[in-house]
């Protein structure tokens, strides 16, 4: 009899053991794959992370190309309007010659007749 007793507290106490090492190695695998799936979560935020940099590396040169059209595009435009603007003196003062050269031959024939 103490000897059944004593195996079944060998066997109580080796479940027990059983039973700690089993929770040890279930808390270790779950440590294990929280530790996996932050690193896969790292790994990801750094792709992440160099895609968004060539992104703006390719914003920026766009960016500075679209700024460079644009100073050539207003470097044109000023040039057109000036043209214009020296044109529309021209004629200006083409008009105001043709009314002076009017009104002296409108005085001329009143003169006359």
């Amino acid at each position: 009899m103490a000897t059944t007793k004593a195996l079944e507290r060998e066997t109580k106490r080796a479940c027990r053991e059983e039973h700690g090492r089993n929770k040890f190695r279930g808390a270790l695998w779950g440590s294990n794959s929280e530790l996996k799936l932050r690193r896969e979560e790292r790994d990801q935020s750094r792709v992440d992370s160099l895609i968004l940099k060539d992104e703006l590396e390719v914003c920026l040169r766009s960016k500075r190309s679209l700024s460079q059209r644009l100073c050539e595009t207003e470097t044109s435009m000023l040039a057109i309007v000036r043209k214009y603007q020296e044109e529309l003196n021209l004629s200006t003062a083409h008009e105001h010659k043709v009314a002076d050269e009017y009104a002296r031959v409108y005085v001329e024939k009143e003169a006359r007749g």
